[in-house]
């Protein structure tokens, strides 16, 4: 295993040039929007910041004076949770304001190497209680919440819920002396309604090899390369003994966690030539046997994270396509 010291130089190269890579993403018209606004959380246990990019409708403002409540999509970024930002998703953004009328809140959590598990999902958490919290200053309907994610995103929209649902019994069950914390999470948690996930092709499971799933793919040479996916496991989870913990590896939680964590309709996105494909399959069919609605949409002749193309010559159409099934989707569980 590399160090951390080697992990976080080639993270930061990474950054980089990700970076121009998304720039050139965002030529392809239709441009993306910006962020309407963002907020800063700072945790009360350990006083770090964590930085919520708000999408909102053009009438945002307006609707707010009015008392108006807006569903909110709750967005999570990919990039093997080393690399990217709060904003890399805003074509999906766009497409969810458009088409669901929603708020889209894109969360910035800290990135590996730095910040290893479960520093990550404990974040994107967080991120959730605060809007929670303040769902009558930002116009939100907790009641009607959506996890969104790409890639290490769509895994935390998956270990998101689970690692709420944990810190809620953990508290209750640890109450003595502590009625005071107990009450203010249960509190943030009371309105707080997550029903639905949409995961597009998300990690699943850390402890099978990374060689293995790309030799059983069906385009091994379609695959992520060697190079990020070390970066990726090591600078996330160098502690070999948590890649089975249930926050990071979903596929090995327990019937009963995975049953009364995460709400009943589910939304998984795979992409065919991808070495999560398979394991994204099986999830969907474990969930199917607890009794969740799980509809799952095979991304044909399509790579890991083919809808963050830097080509700016790329067909945009077709993903819009996809992105506009799912806010129909995502709208039709909203408007219930």
């Amino acid at each position: 295993m590399a160090s951390r010291g080697w992990l976080y130089i080639q993270a930061v190269v990474w950054r980089f040039l990700m970076r121009i890579g998304m720039l050139l993403h965002y030529i392809a018209p239709p441009r993306p929007p910006r962020p309407s606004f963002t907020r800063t959380v700072r945790s009360d246990i350990h006083g770090h910041s964590i930085v919520i990019h708000f999408y909102c409708p053009r009438d945002y403002r307006q609707r707010l004076r009015e008392g108006y409540r807006f569903p909110v999509a709750v967005n999570f970024h990919g990039g093997g949770f080393t690399l990217g930002s709060a904003t890399d998703d805003a074509r999906w953004a766009a497409a969810v304001v458009e088409h669901v009328d929603a708020v889209v809140a894109s969360v910035g959590y800290r990135k590996a190497p730095e910040h290893p598990f479960p520093v990550a999902v404990d974040d994107c958490v967080e991120a959730l209680l605060y809007l929670a919290s303040h769902a009558g200053d930002l116009a939100l309907d907790v009641s009607r919440v959506a996890l969104s994610g790409f890639s290490a995103g769509g895994n935390l929209a998956v270990t998101v819920p689970l690692r709420l649902q944990g810190r809620v019994l953990t508290k209750i069950n640890e109450n003595l002396g502590r009625t005071e914390s107990t009450q203010r999470l249960v509190d943030q948690t009371s309105d707080l309604n997550i029903v639905a996930l949409f995961c597009w092709y998300p990690i699943l499971d850390f402890l099978e090899s990374r060689d293995h799933r790309r030799a059983m793919s069906i385009m091994p040479n379609k695959t992520l390369p060697k190079f990020f996916t070390n970066l990726f496991d090591e600078a996330y989870l160098p502690d070999i003994a948590d890649r089975s913990s249930p926050f990071a590896s979903p596929v090995r939680a327990s019937d009963r966690l995975l049953s009364e964590g995460l709400p009943q309709d589910v939304f998984l996105y795979i992409c065919e030539w991808d070495m999560l494909m398979k394991e994204g399959q099986t999830f969907v069919r474990r969930l199917e046997g607890l009794g969740k609605r799980v509809r799952a949409m095979m991304i044909e002749k399509a790579k890991h994270a083919w809808d963050k193309s830097a080509n700016p010559f790329r067909d945009q159409y077709s993903v819009d396509i996809l992105y506009k099934d799912a806010c129909a989707d995502m709208k039709a569980i909203f408007d219930r």
